[in-house]
C-alpha cells in the first residue's frame, strides 16, 4: 500500500482492489476507512488527494466550518509554486509548523492575536531552538497564503487577510554574523587544500562568487574561452538537477580572468570527462554522470583545510560573502557589484545603474588576482 500521509487522517491506494482510501482515527483511537475512489477514476496520487480534500474537511472541522489543513492540503496540491526548492521549504513550513498547530482549527476561527503569539514563539520541531526571525516570518507568509488561496478559490470571505496583522519581532535581525575571510585568511585556507578538482573547484567559487548548487552544476559547455565568459544555466539541488537559474538576472554571463582560465583549462586536460556535455566536477565514482557531491567537498575538503588554517568551520556561502566583500574593499561600484554577484535587484547591494563589461572585468580580475597567486 502506498500512502499519502495527513496530519489528521491519509490517503493511500489499495491495491488489491486499485481503490483508493481516506484513513481516520477518531477520538477514541479508531480507524475509519472511507472510500474515495477506483484507481481507474484517479490515476495519480494528486488526483485523490484532491478529491480527499473534502474528506480531510469533514474529519477534521468544527462548527465554524472548514479547516486550516483542509485549505494548505488542497493549496499544496493545486497552487504550489513551480521550483523545486521553494515548494520544498513551502511544504516544511506548512506540513511541520502551520499544519502542526492549525491544522484542526477552522479557518474562520483563527484570529491574529494567537498567531501573533505562536509565530514570535516558535522552536525548530527536533532541537528544540528559538527559530531565525527571517524563518518565522517564511512561516508567517506561507500561512497568509493560504488564506489568500482560500478567498480565491471561495473557501474563505473576501476581506484583509488577517495574517497581515501578524509582525514578527526581530524579523531583520542575523541571529548568525557573515562570515568573511580576509586576504590573509584565504593564502592559509587555500594553502591546506591539496585534492583535485576540490582546490581548483573551491578557487572557481572564490574567484566568481557563485552559488554553491550552481558551481555544482558547471558543464564545460558553458564556458566560453574565447571570449573568457561563462554562463550559469543550471543548478543542482539535493541531487536533483534544475534547468534553470534563480532569477533572470542570473543568467547573465560572467567574465573570466586569464588566470582562473588557465586554471580551468588545466583542470580539464587532466580530467577524463572533459568533453562540452561532460560536468566540470565530474564524479570518477558516478561514471562521470553526476558531479561530485559538494555538500561531501565541504565536510571533507573546505572544513578540515579551514580548521587547520585556525579559521574554524568555514562553508560555500562563506566564499560569495568574501566575494562581494572584496569587491567592496575595491571600490567597486554598486552597480557592478550588482551584476557580478547576479542579484535581481539591488536590495542586497544597493539600488544603482547597471555595470558595464570591462568595468566588471576590471573589478573581478582584481579579485582572481587575490585568489591566485
Amino acid at each position: 500500500m502506498k500512502r499519502v500521509r495527513h496530519q489528521n487522517g491519509g490517503v493511500f491506494l489499495d491495491r488489491r482492489v486499485a481503490t483508493w482510501y481516506f484513513r481516520k482515527t477518531d477520538s477514541e483511537g479508531k480507524r475509519k476507512l472511507t472510500r474515495i475512489g477506483t484507481l481507474a477514476e484517479y490515476p495519480t496520487k494528486k488526483a485523490a488527494v484532491l478529491a480527499s480534500v473534502k474528506l480531510v474537511a469533514d474529519a477534521t472541522k468544527e462548527k465554524s466550518g472548514i479547516t486550516f489543513e483542509a485549505v494548505a492540503r488542497r493549496y499544496m496540491a493545486e497552487r504550489m509554486p513551480k521550483r523545486f526548492t521553494t515548494a520544498g521549504g513551502y511544504r516544511n513550513y506548512l506540513e511541520n509548523y502551520c499544519i502542526a498547530r492549525w491544522g484542526d482549527t477552522a479557518l474562520a476561527a483563527i484570529e491574529p492575536m494567537p498567531v501573533w503569539q505562536w509565530v514570535n514563539q516558535l522552536c525548530h520541531p527536533k532541537t528544540g531552538k528559538p527559530l531565525a526571525g527571517k524563518t518565522k516570518v517564511h512561516v508567517r507568509n506561507v500561512m497568509r497564503t493560504v488564506f489568500d488561496f482560500a478567498m480565491l478559490a471561495g473557501l474563505f470571505p473576501l476581506e484583509r487577510n488577517p495574517i497581515d496583522l501578524v509582525k514578527v519581532t526581530g524579523a531583520t535581525k542575523r541571529t548568525r554574523k557573515k562570515r568573511v575571510l580576509s586576504y590573509g585568511e584565504w593564502s592559509r585556507f587555500i594553502a591546506n587544500v591539496f585534492a583535485e578538482p576540490q582546490r581548483t573547484a573551491i578557487i572557481t567559487a572564490m574567484c566568481l562568487g557563485i552559488r554553491r548548487e550552481e558551481i555544482w552544476a558547471l558543464k564545460w559547455g558553458d564556458f566560453d574561452f574565447n571570449a573568457n565568459t561563462v554562463m550559469i544555466q543550471r543548478a543542482i539541488v539535493e541531487s536533483k538537477v534544475m534547468e534553470s537559474v534563480k532569477t533572470e538576472a542570473s543568467e547573465a554571463p560572467l567574465p573570466l580572468d586569464e588566470s582562473l582560465v588557465r586554471l580551468l583549462l588545466d583542470w580539464r586536460s587532466k580530467s577524463q570527462f572533459n568533453r562540452d556535455a561532460d560536468w566540470v566536477w565530474a564524479s570518477p565514482y558516478k561514471a562521470g554522470e553526476m558531479p561530485l557531491h559538494f555538500q561531501s567537498m565541504q565536510k571533507e575538503h573546505i572544513v578540515p583545510a579551514a580548521v587547520a588554517a585556525g579559521l574554524g568551520k568555514i562553508g560555500w556561502h562563506t566564499f560569495r560573502h568574501t566575494y562581494r566583500s572584496w569587491l567592496n574593499a575595491q571600490g567597486t561600484p554598486l552597480g557592478i557589484q550588482k551584476d557580478l554577484m547576479r542579484h535581481s535587484s539591488i536590495s542586497m547591494t544597493t539600488q544603482y545603474g547597471a555595470g558595464v563589461v570591462a568595468a566588471m572585468r576590471e573589478a573581478n580580475s582584481a579579485v582572481v588576482r587575490m585568489v591566485i597567486q
